[in-house]
């Protein structure tokens, strides 16, 4: 559960601690500001771009817009009344935009929806500021006490702080709640460093540095997805071919590989359809994943690889065993072809069995311990013939290789 918002809070946390531990050095390099700045973000829409996440360019455009608008602005002392207004107005603003990005649906980038949204909302931040003379009636529209600051080292007052809070506390709250994704914890990490630059305004570059920490936020985020995508099977969520040969090159001697498929599985795909095979290999996925004492990964197709490190036989046949019967014993259920389209319909035939199918699929495992001076290709050709000698002997069961 903390994994997440730990691993994307990182950048933030590091920045933080180079500022405090090793001001001589945070220095120095706070001197290639803003150029520094906009290089990061540049190379983050770059790198987004080639890998077609559109959608994180959206989210640069208004981080960099900030950025332009800030360094224009809230350079100057807080004692000007138009520089303490916008002070107070902009941090709202930007969190109103941000909480609109990740929450609503954006148009696709390369039309002309999409770049207008773009150049909209480049151009918030910046109306925002031009603004905000007619805007500053708004310091004497509210209660006095919430726009005192917190103290002489925090400038940022009582009221702004209060919603922070608040925000943070809902918004982290509900990305615990649905289990969030790395992505979603990233945008609010983004957020959260934008808001402790608020926070910390007296602090010298500090705007610089908390935008550096969001550019690497989103740029540790991009990298999850890269890795993703090229060691992740999408429809079964597990490591595919190429992580498995990775872990195989570093296995140990005493270690043992199952390959495992779905028995029957193109004659399952030619009666049921492609969707419901699609639905037995996430099912498949799912129940090898959570399993304990082994290593999950899909070869290809319906075929599955199990990694153990350890050699004990009887453990081994035991557990495989249990695999084949925890798959064997779940009901898979065929959702009928010709279900109504409208939802009045569909929620009346909900919850009956009319015209559904329960089936149940089974596996075949083959299962090979590394023997000594064995090569990778040696342990899984031995692994193949004996899941070969499981399907030859009837199916739905377990052969260990000799």
């Amino acid at each position: 559960l903390f994994m997440q918002p730990l691993f994307t809070s990182l950048p933030l946390a590091l920045i933080m601690l180079l500022m405090w531990q090793w001001p001589a050095q945070a220095a120095g390099i706070s001197a290639l500001f803003p150029a520094a700045v906009y290089l990061l973000l540049l190379f983050t829409a770059v790198l987004a771009s080639l890998m077609r996440q559109w959608h994180w360019l959206y989210c640069l455009t208004l981080l960099g817009s900030h950025y332009f608008v800030v360094q224009q602005s809230l350079q100057q002392s807080l004692s000007d009344p138009v520089v303490a207004s916008l002070y107070l107005v902009l941090p709202a603003a930007f969190s109103l935009l941000w909480l609109l990005l990740q929450w609503q649906s954006k148009p696709q980038l390369l039309t002309v929806q999409g770049m207008t949204g773009l150049l909209l909302l480049g151009g918030a931040l910046p109306l925002v500021w031009q603004l905000m003379p007619p805007l500053m009636a708004l310091q004497q529209t509210v209660l006095p006490l919430w726009l005192q600051p917190v103290s002489s080292q925090l400038h940022i007052n009582w009221g702004t702080l209060w919603w922070m809070a608040l925000l943070a506390c809902v918004w982290a709250g509900v990305l615990s709640f649905k289990a969030a994704a790395i992505t979603r914890w990233a945008q609010f990490s983004v957020w959260l460093a934008i808001m402790l630059f608020y926070a910390f305004v007296q602090q010298p570059f500090i705007s610089g540095w908390m935008t550096l920490a969001a550019c690497l936020t989103l740029l540790l985020s991009l990298s999850h997805q890269m890795l993703q995508l090229a060691y992740i099977d999408e429809l079964t969520q597990l490591p595919q071919r190429r992580a498995l040969l990775a872990h195989l090159s570093r296995l140990g001697r005493r270690s043992a590989v199952t390959m495992l498929d779905v028995d029957h599985f193109k004659k399952f795909n030619d009666t049921y359809g492609h969707d419901v095979g699609d639905q037995v290999l996430k099912l498949l996925g799912a129940v090898l994943g959570s399993e304990k004492g082994l290593t999950a990964y899909r070869y290809g197709g319906e075929e599955f690889t199990l990694v153990f490190n350890h050699n004990n036989s009887d453990k081994l046949a035991e557990k495989l065993e249990q695999v084949r019967e925890r798959v064997a014993s779940y009901p898979l259920a065929i959702r009928q072809q010709d279900r109504p389209q409208d939802s009045k319909s569909g929620k009346q035939q909900r919850g009956s069995n009319t015209g559904s199918k329960t089936v149940h699929i089974t596996i075949s495992l083959g299962c090979a311990i590394r023997q000594p001076g064995e090569n990778t290709e040696q342990l899984l050709k031995r692994a193949d013939e004996a899941l070969y000698s499981a399907k030859k002997a009837g199916r739905n069961q377990v052969a260990l290789a000799r």
